[in-house]
């Protein structure tokens, strides 16, 4: 199976799946204050893909990355009530939530064609 890496853009920073990604954010919290620092935070919180979180069947990691982008540093956070409708972390956000949401009723659907019908993925047939 091959794995896909993201880079942040303008770093050198990559990661394969959700859990990666939470921690290249916690790497770059401990980078010096600083505008580029800030840069970098808004660019790694756009670059999380939706393909890759539809990958993603680890619960912990989506809540985790969930987390930092409702509560994090404000760099990497969604902004205020009434400056999220066009912010690039809003998809990011709604992605992760629908996710976390399908992957919870796994348990509670039996695997078939309704699984793939409602929420396609990869993952339809695995228990």
């Amino acid at each position: 199976m091959t794995q896909c890496r993201y880079t942040t853009p303008g770093t050198r920073l990559t990661w394969s799946d959700v859990s990666e990604w939470v921690d290249v954010a916690h790497r770059i919290g401990r980078r010096q204050l600083s505008a580029a620092r800030n840069r970098t935070y808004a660019a790694h919180a756009a670059a999380l893909s939706r393909d890759l979180i539809d990958r993603e069947a680890h619960v912990p990691s989506l809540e985790a990355a969930l987390h930092l982008l409702k509560y994090g540093h404000p760099g990497l956070a969604r902004p205020q009530r009434g400056h999220r409708a066009d912010h690039p972390t809003t998809p990011v956000i709604m992605d992760l939530m629908n996710r976390l949401a399908a992957l919870k009723r796994r348990d509670q659907l039996p695997a078939g064609d309704n699984w793939t019908a409602m929420f396609g993925g990869s993952d339809a047939y695995s228990g």
